[in-house]
């Protein structure tokens, strides 16, 4: 009798511990608050940074944050999906929850084209310029560039696109286009205006008071008029192939020129001439007395440095008015050599004072020199002799009409 009346209480408080124990996981299960801070499925944009929210964990009045416990795999240097897992074991009950993350790269590669649209002369071959890539993830993209120019013909006159297209491992892409008008070939026999420059100014107290010296608002008239009668402004490199029939070149072109590297034309001494042709987007051809002036001022895409000696351009009295006709024939190779190592050129000479002799041009052919410009007041063509090529000097008292008169 009494073992069963033991028995029997030992059942009554085992099954009072059970309902209290199912109480009381039964309030925990009901007043447990356990849910993700935020958004399930997280998109972070691959360079940002990643601020995990966390979740919200409280039972009743206490906060059990620090007592979940977090397991990621997030790499946000790394484009993926990736898992945050949230875990809590409080009193026998473990809730579970788990957050997506992905890192995600929604950002266009850039896509630069080497130079600008391209006029080109009907019958000549295309030179590609070609185009650089890069990506915030992918890096380098050059070589993934596609280039499409099934549409050019350069026999046939008219306006052609060439289209440029990138896409980076996302899939993002982008497009550039570069327009190419294909123009009316100048005839083998065709005479071109070769201008020749020297100093730029916009104010006279600049101090660049020479009939040489060219009022920038000028210049910029005579730009106008190139631009809007659809003058094409040569390189050294294109007049220079045309000069020996290797190239076409449009009918409507002309050869800017300026010489010595002084007032005005350099990043240092009046900054004027390189940000107007830039401005314009017409070539033109400096020809720099190397010793000087530093030629790294004057580096652009839209100007072409090419040899005025190295250190001979001086006024001489030896019955020459250039001191490149004073000096012994060693003593100008020498000086050629040195300019030539400073402008990795041989496209062209340019002879100081327009004064030459024979001597001096055998010395000009000898060093590697493929052309030499001298003064004259007419227009330059393939037959004329390649080291006395004529040019126009411009002085500040040229008028518009006799520009136009020059390069008509």
């Amino acid at each position: 009798m009494k073992k069963r009346l033991i028995i029997g209480l030992i059942t009554i408080i085992f099954l009072l511990i059970t309902i209290i124990f199912l109480l009381i996981r039964n309030d925990i299960k009901k007043n447990l608050i356990f849910k993700l801070n935020g958004d399930e499925i997280v998109s972070i944009k691959y360079g940002e940074e990643f601020n995990d929210l966390g979740v919200i964990c409280n039972y009743k009045n206490d906060d059990l944050k620090s007592k979940v416990k977090i397991v990621s795999n997030v790499d946000i240097k790394k484009i993926g999906t990736y898992n945050i897992s949230y875990e809590i074991d409080y009193k026998t009950i473990t809730k579970k929850l788990n957050r997506t993350v992905k890192v995600i790269d929604d950002e266009k590669p850039t896509l630069k084209l080497n130079g600008d649209d391209i006029v080109i002369a009907e019958g000549n071959k295309y030179e590609e310029k070609g185009a650089t890539a890069s990506d915030n993830y992918d890096g380098d993209l050059t070589d993934k560039i596609v280039i499409d120019s099934s549409k050019l013909d350069t026999n046939k006159i008219g306006n052609y696109e060439i289209i440029y297209s990138v896409k980076d491992s996302s899939n993002n892409e982008n497009k550039l286009i570069r327009k190419i008008r294909v123009v009316e070939k100048a005839s083998p026999d065709q005479k071109i205006a070769v201008l020749n420059y020297h100093f730029f100014y916009d104010n006279w107290d600049e101090g660049c008071h020479e009939r040489l010296c060219e009022k920038m608002s000028r210049f910029r008239e005579q730009l106008d008029y190139l631009k809007e009668n659809d003058y094409y402004t040569l390189t050294m490199d294109e007049f220079t192939k045309w000069m020996y029939g290797e190239i076409e070149i449009p009918k409507k072109s002309i050869l800017i020129t300026v010489d010595d590297g002084a007032y005005g034309t350099s990043k240092d001494n009046g900054n004027h001439l390189i940000p107007t042709l830039e401005e314009y987007k017409m070539h033109a051809t400096l020809f720099l007395i190397t010793g000087w002036w530093d030629i790294e001022n004057y580096r652009s895409d839209y100007l072409d440095i090419q040899s005025h000696t190295n250190d001979l351009h001086y006024e001489a009295r030896c019955g020459h008015r250039s001191k490149v006709n004073c000096v012994s024939y060693e003593e100008l190779i020498e000086d050629l050599k040195k300019s030539i190592d400073i402008v990795k050129n041989t496209n062209s000479f340019c002879f100081p004072f327009y004064d030459y002799t024979e001597e001096s041009i055998n010395a000009v052919k000898e060093v590697g020199f493929k052309i030499a410009f001298i003064g004259g007041f007419r227009k330059a063509g393939r037959d004329d002799d390649k080291y006395k090529i004529p040019r126009y000097p411009i002085y500040d008292t040229t008028p518009l009409s006799k520009f136009i008169e020059y390069v008509s």
